[in-house]
C-alpha cells in the first residue's frame, strides 16, 4: 500500500508538471477612464500628470509604479471616454500600500484633476511578452475582449499565447502582450479576459502587423490561438508615458 501511494504521488506530480508549460508572473493594474472637465483637454491632463509624477517621485511607496495615459484612436464609440489613465504595479502589496498613502495625503492634488473619472477598474495581468527597447514619444495599444472556448482553461490559453509569442519573436516581432482578468469595477461583463497587444510606437505597431501577415498568420502557433478563445470588440489607443518606475 505504501509503495502504491508513493507511485500515485509521483504520477500525480508528473501529470501536474506536464499540464502547463509556462508559469505566469502576475502584476496589477488600475485603469481610470472618463471625461475632460469643461474647458480642459489632454494637454491639461498631461500637465497634471507631471505634477503627479513629481508628487510620487518624492515618495518611495510609488517607486515601482509606472503610469501611462491612453487616447482613443480606433473605437466603435469615440465619445465613450476622452482618456484612459493606467497605473501599473508589480504586486498588490505595493499597489495598496501606495493607495493608502494617496487616500491619506493625496487629496489636495486630486482636487486639481482636470478630468472626471467615470470608471475605475482594478485587474490582474499576466504578461506574455515585452517589447525590447524604450517606448517612444507615442506608443500604441490594442485591447480585445476574449471568451474561452469550451474545455480551455486560462492557463492553457496562456501557454498558447507564450508559444505564439516565442514563434513571433523568431520572425522579428517586437510586440508586448498581456492577458487581463478578474476585474473589479468593470460591472457586469460576458467575457473571460481582455487581451492587450502593444508596441513602443505606432510605426513599430504597424511593422509588427505587417510581419504577422507575412510570416505568422498561418503558422501552427497562430492557428492554435483560434482554438483557445473568441476575441472581439477591438479598440486601439495611442499612449504617452507619464511616469517610469525607478
Amino acid at each position: 500500500m505504501k509503495n502504491f501511494l508513493i507511485l500515485l504521488i509521483a504520477f500525480s506530480t508528473f501529470i501536474s508538471a506536464e499540464e502547463y508549460e509556462f508559469e505566469p508572473e502576475p502584476n496589477k493594474a488600475e485603469y481610470y477612464s472618463g471625461k475632460f472637465n469643461q474647458g480642459k483637454d489632454m494637454e491639461d491632463l498631461l500637465s497634471w500628470g507631471e505634477k503627479f509624477a513629481a508628487w510620487t517621485n518624492a515618495r518611495s511607496e510609488w517607486d515601482t509604479m509606472r503610469t501611462v495615459v491612453f487616447t482613443p484612436y480606433y473605437s466603435d464609440n469615440l465619445q465613450r471616454v476622452d482618456y484612459v489613465w493606467l497605473n501599473l504595479w508589480p504586486s498588490a502589496g505595493k499597489q495598496f500600500k501606495a493607495i493608502e498613502q494617496w487616500i491619506k495625503d493625496g487629496g489636495k492634488l486630486a482636487s486639481t484633476l482636470p478630468v472626471t473619472n467615470e470608471r475605475v477598474t482594478d485587474v490582474w495581468q499576466w504578461p506574455i511578452s515585452v517589447p525590447e527597447g524604450e517606448m517612444g514619444e507615442l506608443g500604441f495599444v490594442r485591447f480585445t475582449q476574449c471568451t474561452l472556448k469550451e474545455g480551455v482553461t486560462m492557463r492553457k490559453a496562456f501557454d498558447a499565447y507564450k508559444k505564439f509569442a516565442i514563434k513571433a519573436k523568431s520572425t522579428g516581432d517586437n510586440m508586448g502582450r498581456k492577458m487581463m482578468m478578474a476585474p473589479v469595477g468593470a460591472g457586469t461583463f460576458d467575457y473571460d479576459y481582455v487581451y492587450s497587444l502593444y508596441a513602443n510606437s505606432p510605426s513599430e505597431y504597424g511593422n509588427n502587423v505587417d510581419n504577422y501577415s507575412e510570416n505568422l498568420w498561418d503558422t501552427d502557433e497562430a492557428n492554435a490561438l483560434g482554438d483557445i478563445s473568441t476575441c472581439e470588440n477591438g479598440r486601439i489607443y495611442s499612449t504617452v508615458l507619464v511616469k517610469e518606475e525607478k
